[in-house]
């Protein structure tokens, strides 16, 4: 993935801005940072962007200015809309987006968790490489959750794991920095959100729960509003 694509999403009034610190872990990606102002029924953005709008797009620019002093290319835009999950697919696919960032409030990239669902996406998974920093990380761990309705869950699991280790180590990884863990649970994103404590950056691939479900919410931001740990959602 040659200069990955990475939608950092932020919500106005008050965005949860990357930190420096966390920033300097990330390796040649092109940011899009967008705000996302949620209008209330009857609010109109014309009405919102005559009142606010100046301040909004200093605030989106001082970001994008972080990303860049990074080394991050970066643009910034501001977006109104009622539901935040369609306007952010919509921009995922009309600008053919690689990763979705949903930052929190870590202030270093040094620890990585990854979210291990089937074999499938070992190699997308191995793509983190191309976003995060491989010399600033301290451990990249493995964790999958296994059914516990499923007798053949967790051994299930640990082959999933075995294997997305494997791939990582094929791309340039040291082994020894890789832990794989096995959890048991019905409630997948509780079970992630507990994982997550001590990480720097939680990493999901892309389900329609991370990225627009409704009914039962979406699981980054599940685990972003329990922990307060960055969520990166790879395509």
């Amino acid at each position: 993935m040659e200069h990955p694509n990475v939608l950092v999403f932020v919500e106005f009034p008050d965005p949860t801005v990357p930190t420096t610190g966390f920033l300097k872990g990330f390796k040649y990606p092109d940011a899009e940072v967008v705000g996302f102002y949620h209008l209330d029924e009857g609010e109109s953005a014309e009405t919102v962007r005559d009142a606010h709008g100046s301040e909004f797009d200093s605030e989106l620019e001082a970001i994008a200015e972080r990303f860049e002093q990074e080394g991050v290319r970066a643009e910034y835009d501001l977006v109104f809309g009622q539901d935040r999950f369609a306007a952010r697919r919509q921009i995922i696919e009309r600008d053919a987006v690689d990763a979705v960032l949903l930052p929190g409030a870590s202030n270093t990239l040094g620890k990585v968790l990854v979210a291990t669902r089937n074999v499938g996406n070992a190699e997308r998974k191995a793509s983190l490489l191309d976003i995060v920093d491989q010399d600033e990380l301290l451990a990249i761990d493995l964790v999958h959750v296994a059914d516990p309705d499923d007798p053949e869950g967790e051994s299930s699991g640990e082959g999933i794991l075995k294997q997305t280790a494997s791939t990582l180590v094929d791309v340039g990884f040291p082994e020894l920095r890789i832990d794989r863990t096995v959890r048991t649970g019905s409630d997948v994103a509780f079970e992630l959100s507990q994982a997550a404590r001590g990480y720097d950056l939680m990493v999901l691939g892309e389900t329609e729960r991370d990225l627009g479900d409704r009914i039962f919410g979406p699981i980054g931001e599940y685990i972003l509003d329990e922990r307060d740990v960055p969520v990166l959602i790879l395509r």
